[in-house]
């Protein structure tokens, strides 16, 4: 499965973890100004040239600096208004074929850029591949992961987990009725409809069930860390 990881122009990662994910990765499309913040990074060497695209309007990006560890493609013509950078970087990955899209720094310094981006990860898990299966996406922070939880009208998942992790849901669409177990605090066919209903909860062990009844999207957010 061909993956590309993107890294969004907000608060460049930290955790060593995600730090590998970038030294790893044969595919980077950065959002505008996240080029640089890379090349700051010092992360990438002649022992892991991976391909960089470069994806905006160039409004973050006061110099276009080049670099030999890596094979650079600033892409023109994705200038849509009607769609943020990181949106614009998804759609041109996919015209790679990506088929799988890992997202990083797209949280952390301004408060509505973080609510924009984690807001359009359901859009993203119901876009279509080129050979037809629905791109897998996930969001990873410095703290946990996002993931979108879709349903065409009864969907079940089950997640690994660890004593301890903090769990929440959020619900996108307030009329989509959900059961949780394997959690602290089990919802058991209800909506939620406010955010915050489904947030600050904690798992008890190695898995937990969310059965979604009904159509909608949810998106649930897991820890790295459990809870000291």
């Amino acid at each position: 499965m061909k993956q590309a990881c993107i890294l969004a122009n907000g608060q460049f990662p930290s955790r060593a973890e995600l730090l590998q994910i970038l030294k790893s990765a044969p595919l980077i499309v950065c959002c505008d100004g996240a080029y640089l913040k890379l090349l700051d990074s010092n992360l990438l060497g002649q022992s892991n040239k991976p391909q960089v695209h470069v994806v905006g309007d160039g409004d973050s990006l006061a110099e276009r600096r080049t670099t030999p560890w890596a094979e650079l493609h600033f892409v023109e013509g994705y200038t849509d208004q009607e769609c943020n950078d990181l949106t614009k970087s998804v759609r041109y990955a996919m015209t790679l074929g990506v088929e799988e899209v890992v997202i990083l720094g797209a949280t952390g310094l301004r408060e509505d850029h973080t609510l924009g981006n984690v807001s359009l990860l359901a859009e993203y898990a119901r876009m279509t591949t080129a050979g037809g299966a629905p791109l897998k996406v996930t969001m990873l922070t410095d703290y946990g992961r996002f993931l979108p939880l879709l349903s065409d009208g009864e969907a079940r998942y089950c997640f690994g987990s660890f004593t301890r992790q903090q769990v929440s849901l959020f619900c996108l669409d307030p009329r989509i009725i959900l059961s949780v177990s394997g959690l602290r605090y089990p919802i058991e066919h209800r909506c939620l409809h406010s955010w915050w209903e489904g947030s600050l909860n904690e798992a008890l062990g190695e898995r937990f069930e969310v059965v979604l009844e009904s159509p909608g999207a949810l998106l649930l957010y897991q820890t790295h860390d459990a809870k000291e």
